[in-house]
C-alpha cells in the first residue's frame, strides 16, 4: 500500500543553511506548501522549490510573528545556525544567541499562528562526556561545560526547553551529530577539510573521543518523518556508525587526500590546540539512534560516515 501524505502548509526558517537547502525539494515533492523564511529578499536560491518567502530576521520577534502568522503554517522548523561563518568561536557565539532568543521568538511566532507543531534543530554533540559511550536522549546535557561551549551547550538546553515544555505547541527537538555534506566544514574546501589537508588536525593520546556523524541528507529525512509523526520530544539524529578519532579522522585524510594525522600527547595538545579540539577527539560521546529508529521507522540514508565522506568527495558511486 502506498503511503498517504496530507499535504500540510510548512514554514522553514534556516531555508538558506545545509539541512534547509536540501529539506525544501523533499517538502515540495510530497505536496506541501511551503514558506521559506529569509534575512534579505533575493537570498534564496531556487526559489521554485517554495510556494511563498517570507523576509523577516528571526531575531526581530515583531516582524517574524508578523510573517509567520500571514504563512497560517501547520507546521513551522527551525533550522537556523550561524555555522558558515568559519571562526569556531564566532560561529559558536552567534548560533548560541540564535538558539537561545531566536528560538524563542519562533515559538512565540508559531503559537501565535495557530501552529500545531514546531521543529527544530539540536545537538547530540552536547552530551555530557561521561557514563557510557554511545548516550541516548535521557543522558544530562553538558550545560556546566567550560568556556564558549558551555554557553553553546546552554543556549541547547534553553532552546529545547522552550520547544518541548510550551503547553501551545507540540515541540520536537531533532538532535544531529556532526554534520557533513555538501557545504559543511567536511566538504571540499570546508574548514575541516582544509585543516585535514594541512596536517592541522592530529590525533591526540589515545584518541578515543567519539563521533556520532549526521549527513544533511538524513537530517532532512528526519524532519520530514517528524512532521507529523511521533510523539513531541527529543530525538538522536545520527548515523549507525560512532566513531573514535582515531578511526574517522586518518579515514577521513586519506579520502580527501590529505597527510596522514600527526600525534600528539595530550599535554601538547593542550599547549597548541582549543580546547573544544580536544574534548571532541579526546573524551566527547557519541549517540544511539535507537528511538528515532524504533518509534517512527526512520533508516539513515547513510548508516556510516565511510561511505558518506567517500561519496561527498567523488570517491564513491552516490
Amino acid at each position: 500500500m502506498s503511503e498517504v501524505i496530507v499535504p500540510l502548509r510548512v514554514f522553514v526558517a534556516g531555508a538558506t543553511g545545509v539541512v534547509g537547502r536540501t529539506l525544501l525539494p523533499r517538502l515540495r515533492e510530497r505536496g506541501h506548501h511551503v514558506t521559506a523564511l529569509v534575512r534579505q529578499d533575493g537570498r534564496l536560491e531556487g526559489g521554485d522549490l517554495v510556494d511563498a518567502v517570507a523576509v523577516a530576521d528571526i531575531m526581530d520577534p515583531r516582524k517574524l510573528r508578523q510573517v509567520v502568522q500571514d504563512a497560517t503554517p501547520d507546521v513551522v522548523v527551525g533550522q537556523v545556525t550561524a555555522f558558515r561563518h568559519p571562526d569556531l568561536d564566532v560561529a559558536l557565539h552567534r548560533t548560541s544567541r540564535l538558539r537561545e532568543t531566536g528560538t524563542k521568538n519562533l515559538v512565540n511566532a508559531a503559537v501565535s499562528a495557530g501552529a500545531g507543531r514546531i521543529i527544530t534543530q539540536s545537538a547530540a554533540t552536547a552530551y555530557s562526556p561521561s557514563g557510557h559511550d554511545v548516550l541516548d536522549e535521557d543522558a544530562p546535557l553538558w550545560t556546566d561545560a567550560p568556556g564558549r561551549w558551555g554557553e553553546a551547550v546552554r543556549a541547547v538546553a534553553a532552546m529545547e526547553e522552550a520547544v518541548l515544555t510550551c503547553p501551545r505547541i507540540d515541540g520536537v527537538a531533532l538532535r544531529y551529530g556532526a554534520l557533513y555534506g555538501p557545504r559543511t566544514w567536511y566538504a571540499p574546501g570546508g574548514v575541516i577539510h582544509e585543516r585535514v589537508r594541512g596536517s592541522a588536525l592530529p590525533l591526540v593520546g589515545e584518541g578515543v573521543g567519539l563521533t556520532s556523524f549526521t549527513h544533511t541528507e538524513d537530517a532532512a529525512s528526519a524532519v520530514i518523518e517528524v512532521l507529523t509523526g511521533g510523539d513531541p520530544g527529543a530525538y538522536n539524529v545520527v548515523d549507525n556508525e560512532p566513531a573514535e578519532s582515531t578511526e574517522w579522522l586518518p579515514a577521513y585524510a586519506r579520502i580527501v587526500g590529505g597527510p596522514t594525522p600527526v600525534s600528539l600527547t595530550l599535554e601538547q595538545a593542550k599547549a597548541q590546540l582549543d580546547w573544544l579540539t580536544v574534548h571532541q577527539l579526546t573524551e566527547q560521546r557519541g549517540a544511539t539512534n535507537f528511538r528515532l529508529r524504533e518509534t517512527l521507522g526512520w533508516r539513515p540514508t547513510w548508516p556510516s560516515w565511510r561511505e558518506g565522506f567517500a561519496t561527498l568527495c567523488g570517491l564513491w558511486p552516490g
